[in-house]
């Protein structure tokens, strides 16, 4: 049972985070607050009404498949939440220019250079062109492939944002361009969203290592934040947890999704007065810098330091040691983050779409699985 009192511009809470509600208090039992964070998403409306996020877009849409006692629901939900609809779904434009775009973060990252390729060959099928843009993960070069493409009147987007705030992308120009957010999950906000099973490839490695005897497990993060930072990192505190193993935090280092990242990570690490004895790394390009580290120090992988990180590029199957790795299917992401955006040009209205892909776990010699019974793993 929904129960609401009438409050003028008042603040919500729910599920631990601050709101702005415009009339209605009442979200079962959540208290009043002082400050806000963002606006109302399509998300919170399906958790205040039970329901699925597709059953509120279809009712927003008014479709009339749904029961009309679901429809009364979400909208009493929306009436007390103060939802506003988003408005980059709205402001879709109806003249087509056969050209998107695609920004990301970091060209130089196989990652991204991978998805690249997917998706161009997807905007190729449909005889679009593909406008490419890398921001270095830095927010005025994104605003300014942003504005390039709202010149160009691009008809839809391809992006890993650098903020995935809602205050943040209400800021940019791309109100009228169809949008797919790869990398980042930006589902909450009715954005089309193209990811991997984050969590349970991070767990793959960790449960590895474990089983190898490894109790103290480095971890070398990039920007936090994020879903994959995230997701990964939940997935590499549950294993431990699972296996009764102490989260340290000193074991956790956030550095540059970069190959020098990955060198001042592992420095951090190993100086450590009791060092890890392995270390997962959240992207590949990091293990490089790793290994380099490792070198520098005199020290061999996996004699002495074990290794496993997520991406399986080119060079992690032929570099020594081999790599062992979470490998991401990096082309397919793109191919599925364009596939999306053209449904989403061919129907406007439908409700937003998140794609989870799986990983692949890879053994190779750098976890040190040939070394199982090494007093470096004990």
């Amino acid at each position: 049972m929904i129960s609401s009192v009438q409050e003028p511009a008042s603040l919500i809470t729910l599920e631990g985070r601050h709101y702005l509600s415009p009339c209605y208090v009442g979200l079962r039992g959540n208290h009043m607050a002082m400050s806000t964070d963002r606006a109302i998403t399509i998300k919170d409306v399906a958790a205040h009404a039970d329901v699925s996020v597709a059953t509120v877009s279809a009712v927003i849409n008014e479709n009339k498949y749904v029961s009309p006692e679901l429809v009364q629901r979400v909208q009493a939900s929306i009436a007390m939440l103060g939802y506003q609809r988003n408005s980059f779904a709205r402001g879709l434009k109806t003249q087509l220019s056969h050209c998107i775009g695609l920004i990301i973060p970091d060209l130089a990252n196989p990652f991204y250079t991978n998805i690249a390729r997917g998706a161009e060959d997807v905007a190729h099928a449909h005889n679009y062109s593909l406008i490419l843009g890398n921001t270095d993960d830095d927010p005025e070069k994104e605003k300014k492939y942003l504005q390039l493409l709202d010149s160009k009147q691009a008809d839809g987007l391809i992006i890993a944002v650098t903020n995935h705030s809602y205050a943040y992308l209400q800021s940019l120009p791309i109100q009228n361009l169809a949008l797919v957010s790869i990398d980042r999950s930006l589902f909450d906000l009715g954005i089309d969203t193209v990811l991997v099973e984050n969590k349970e490839g991070a767990k793959s490695a960790i449960e590895h290592l474990i089983s190898l005897g490894h109790r103290r497990i480095g971890l070398l993060t990039g920007a936090r934040g994020i879903a994959p930072t995230e997701e990964r990192l939940q997935g590499y505190t549950e294993s431990l947890e699972m296996h009764g193993i102490p989260i340290d935090p000193a074991l956790i280092v956030t550095t540059s999704a970069r190959v020098e990242g990955g060198e001042l990570g592992a420095s951090r690490l190993l100086s450590l007065a009791e060092p890890p004895t392995a270390i997962f790394l959240m992207d590949g390009t990091m293990a490089i810098g790793a290994l380099q580290t490792i070198e520098r120090l005199g020290l061999r992988c996996p004699e002495d330091i074990a290794i496993a990180s997520f991406d399986d590029f080119v060079w992690a199957s032929v570099m020594r040691p081999r790599l062992t790795v979470v490998d991401q299917p990096t082309y397919e992401i793109g191919q599925q983050a364009a596939r999306l955006l053209f449904d989403r040009l061919q129907n406007r209205e439908r409700a937003p779409k998140e794609v989870r892909l799986p990983t692949k776990f890879i053994i190779r010699e750098s976890s040190g699985a040939s070394l199982r019974a090494s007093p470096n793993t004990l």
